[in-house]
């Protein structure tokens, strides 16, 4: 996912020599490391600036660990980094102003995995869906969930967790030993927490509601965010990632429409689509 991803924003700001890349939930950052190792192979229209600004809810101390390795690795490629640190109380508190953009800087934003922390909030998530598009970014990368968590049915909601973990539990057992200390931290702290939130709780405790990519399409519409197709170079990267795995066989990469899922035996677990605000 992550190196589709970079791929399509690679494309999405190709002509440009000074990108500002808004990162709305950085965690670790390693997608940033990619990013700037495919840039230093750009011969045609090397790099003049690349600035990241991470968008951060709790806390300081791990963006700025985050912020200092990304320094150090650009400095090791020679590559001008600004790194900006934006903190807000939540994310409909973000405000154009947050961000120091120049005329001259082609704006690209990275949303993985924090949307669907928003569908239960409309109204912070139309909040920030208005900065965004005043902010008028080349490029828009979306990675989520690829599966309706959502439903007001209980048995629907069983039923679609029921093959959406099912599968990630049967790709474990595919990629990993049970005694892994990884593994153990997977199932015991994401994936059971992933399985009470979309079966057992309701209401306002049902933090994350994932929804499939019809719907963000369809809620992305009435802000002027249009799909864009991504390329079968998107694809291809993330295909020859997995080739590099004994397992990579059973990882399915499907192109339904202009976006891509990937799934375990056909089964779709995430989606990468690309947007443009018009």
């Amino acid at each position: 996912m992550t190196f589709s991803s970079v791929q399509a924003l690679l494309e999405g700001v190709s002509s440009a020599r000074r990108i500002h890349l808004i990162d709305l939930a950085i965690r670790g950052g390693t997608q940033w490391t990619i990013f700037m190792q495919a840039l230093t192979e750009r011969r045609e229209c090397p790099i003049e600036l690349l600035k990241i600004s991470a968008v951060g809810i709790r806390g300081g101390q791990k963006i700025d660990e985050v912020g200092m390795n990304l320094d150090s690795f650009a400095k090791s490629l020679n590559i001008p980094l600004v790194f900006e640190k934006i903190f807000v109380p939540d994310l409909d508190k973000l405000k154009e102003e947050h961000f120091h953009i120049e005329d001259n800087e082609a704006v690209a934003v990275f949303c993985s995995n924090i949307l669907k922390t928003m569908v239960s909030r409309p109204k912070c998530l139309e909040a920030l869906m208005l900065v965004l598009r005043r902010l008028n970014p080349s490029i828009m990368l979306v990675n989520e969930v690829e599966a309706n968590h959502n439903s007001l049915s209980f048995v629907d909601r069983f039923i679609e967790a029921l093959f959406f973990y099912g599968a990630y539990f049967n790709c474990l057992d595919a990629c990993m030993s049970p005694d892994k200390r990884y593994r153990q931290a997977i199932e015991l702290v994401y994936l059971r927490e992933g399985i009470r939130n979309a079966i057992v709780v309701e209401g306002d405790e049902r933090l994350n509601r994932n929804v499939k990519t019809e719907v963000w399409r369809a809620f992305f519409a009435t802000f002027g965010i249009e799909e864009i197709e991504l390329g079968e170079s998107a694809l291809y990267q993330g295909s020859l990632v997995v080739r590099q795995f004994a397992c990579g066989n059973f990882c399915t990469f499907d192109k339904i429409g202009k976006f891509l899922t990937i799934g375990w035996k056909g089964t779709p677990v995430f989606s990468v689509s690309a947007w443009k605000f018009h």
